[in-house]
């Protein structure tokens, strides 16, 4: 059914009066009423308040789309409702809904209800849709805006020419696709880097710590031991560097990467920063190689020969005459920093490194911090010591905060806290995810000020971490136990008392059922109407996470999905080509670069962060979706 049969002018509210969640959704439905589409408006208001029970319809960029299928529903519409003020509906990002799209939908026509959730999304998408429709000036303005079948007008020529405007909306847009994409190409070099540090620095400790001389030892098996753990701490910097620059410009760039790294790093001393700022250099250098259309007969010498020994001699030629030498001169200063920060300025650093570590639970902000102490725990191993501790405290806190306030949470919470627990004592910060999803308003914050509390009190305490890793894991390695101890539990007691403090009381009802279906995710060969690949640095916690959120979200929709994860152990439920032929669309949720992406050239697609398929899994599914062939569940 088309959206132009389910809404009129009459079913437009610009200035909506209500001022709480309650009011605006009877206001909603009384312009349904009024317009005869419903059969009884307070049974009706009933089926939409159940509907909000099992989720909040509220997302973000101040959209709510409250909905319900209903027998009290006389007639199929939707009425939409702008509220200048803004509305406390309870949003996932916490802040205020303006625009409200309301549903009304026959009970038992469940094609009704997903074709038109999809015809709004796919709006909504738009770019300028939102603004545009905000500023409609009148009911059918705004409902020209949305039963056009053309993409979003830009403003009128009233106070800026269209070109301005087009400039003013693309130039953002465009510099936000570029910084993401240099972070994927930096998380794809720092996820194939964190086994050698990982494996180095644990090897590397455990030969210091069995010796019991404080110093690497040098005869026996115990010095052969350190041997491997020295190697994986000297290859890291060149494997960085080059993934980046593979990322970039695919395996031609390989080479040219990883030699570029290793000369800048062992002739010029210039450390991570200095591979990194090779891997892109190299990346780039060899991306405007390929450019250059060779001859056919060399055409099949170009990745294998041509492209790596030309790029390889530019890169490093570079590095030794033009900037390797300035790179060592900055990084030496930050070392100097660094060493200064021994005394007082500790506090200072460790209140930033433990925010940065805590901040965004596993995404870009805490890949720096960590990766700052990563890359140095062979040389400054107490970097390690408070950042350990942070990386721990965000899902260790969030389980005390489960423990010690059950009332604070419900019963589906109180169950995450359990699994927030066990990852937070080997060192998986992305515990803390499900909860910072559902409350970001109040868990962050909180979360941030654990992470501070516990980064600056294992640096008070002079704790020296030798592995490239937190939790308490890494307690036979740890220099100071007791203070690593103490400063886990002080910033998880700090996350899980400030967290109660800002969370309200959860009522629960004893009859309340907490809907968890488990969904059977087998799709057979070329049957799947929607396809997905998710990848995240570490190919662990975000890669399935998001996976898991996409499955569900198409059981409870009634579609068909196909999920590929590329993680720590590889590519698993491979996409084929058959399942690409029979798909709709495909779902590209990752923060690295994606393997193979190439196969999908002639499918629309959908790009995003896993955050984003986390946390709006159903939206990214109906927003390209043509049809769905199963019945959708009533909880949609």
């Amino acid at each position: 059914m088309d959206i132009h049969s389910l809404v009129n002018a009459r079913l437009i509210c610009l200035d909506l009066q209500a001022e709480t969640k309650q009011e605006v959704l009877e206001e909603m439905a009384s312009i349904l009423d009024k317009e005869g589409k419903l059969s009884d408006k307070k049974q009706y208001l009933a089926d939409v308040w159940a509907r909000e029970d099992i989720g909040n319809t509220g997302f973000e960029d101040g959209i709510a789309l409250p909905h319900a299928k209903s027998k009290h529903v006389a007639q199929p519409a939707v009425a939409i409702g702008i509220s200048r003020k803004g509305i406390d509906y309870g949003a996932e990002d916490g802040e205020p809904s303006r625009i409200f799209f309301m549903l009304a939908s026959p009970d038992g026509n469940d094609n009704h209800h997903i074709e038109v959730l999809a015809q709004i999304s796919s709006k909504l998408v738009q770019d300028g849709f939102i603004e545009r429709l905000k500023q409609a000036r009148s009911e059918e303005e705004a409902l020209n805006l949305l039963t056009s079948k053309q993409p979003a007008l830009q403003p009128e020529n009233n106070s800026k020419s269209s070109v301005d405007t087009d400039a003013s909306q693309n130039q953002p847009n465009d510099f936000k696709a570029k910084v993401s994409r240099t972070k994927e190409h930096l998380l794809y070099g720092t996820s194939h880097m964190i086994p050698f540090i990982v494996a180095g620095g644990v090897l590397l400790s455990l030969s210091v710590m069995i010796s019991g001389k404080g110093a690497v030892p040098d005869s026996g098996v115990l010095k052969d031991i350190a041997t491997m753990g020295i190697a994986g701490l000297t290859l890291f910097t060149a494997v960085l560097g080059g993934y980046i620059s593979y990322s970039i410009a695919d395996k031609p760039g390989l080479a040219p990467g990883m030699i570029g790294s290793w000369i800048a790093v062992q002739n010029y001393h210039t450390g991570f920063l200095g591979a990194i700022i090779v891997g892109f250099f190299a990346g780039f250098v060899v991306s405007q190689l390929k450019r250059i259309k060779l001859p056919n007969t060399m055409t099949s010498l170009g990745s294998i020969f041509i492209y790596p020994l030309v790029g390889t001699f530019i890169v490093c030629g570079a590095v030794m005459w033009v900037f390797g030498e300035p790179i060592a001169l900055m990084m030496a200063g930050l070392n100097h920093w660094l060493a200064s920060m021994a005394g007082a300025g500790k506090i200072l650093l460790g209140t930033i490194l433990g925010a940065m570590t805590a901040f965004d639970m596993g995404g870009p902000i805490n890949k720096v911090a960590t990766l700052f102490a990563q890359t140095q725990v062979n040389t400054q191993p107490w970097l390690m010591g408070g950042v350990g501790i942070a990386i721990c405290t965000p899902p260790l806190g969030m389980f005390l905060a489960t423990i010690l306030f059950p009332n604070k949470f419900k019963k589906f919470e109180r169950e995450a806290g359990k699994a927030a627990g066990i990852m937070g004592m080997i060192g998986i910060t992305e515990g803390a995810i499900p909860f910072a999803a559902a409350d970001p308003i109040r868990v962050i914050p909180s979360i941030v000020a654990g992470g501070i509390v516990g980064n600056v009190t294992g640096f008070m305490f002079n704790v020296v971490n030798h592995a490239p890793w937190g939790g308490w894991i890494v307690l036979p390695v740890v220099d100071g136990k007791i203070g690593y101890i103490v400063g886990t539990i002080a910033g998880s007691l700090t996350t899980a008392i400030i967290v109660a403090l800002l969370k309200k009381n959860v009522e629960e009802e004893e009859t309340e059922q907490v809907i968890d279906t488990e969904y059977d995710t087998f799709v057979g060969e070329g049957e799947a109407q929607v396809l997905a690949i998710t990848a995240c640095p570490s190919g662990v916690a975000h890669t399935f996470l998001a996976a898991r959120c996409l499955e569900k979200a198409a059981g409870q929709l009634g579609v068909k999905i196909k999920v590929e994860t590329q993680g720590a152990n590889g590519t698993n439920n491979k996409i084929t080509k058959a399942d690409v032929a029979g798909a709709q669309f495909v779902i590209f949720a990752h923060d690295v670069a994606i393997k193979d992406k190439e196969r999908f050239d002639k499918l629309p697609c959908i790009d995003v962060g896993t955050k984003e398929a986390m946390n709006n899994a159903e939206k990214l599914i109906l927003s390209k979706l043509e049809r769905v062939h199963e019945p959708i569940l009533a909880t949609s």
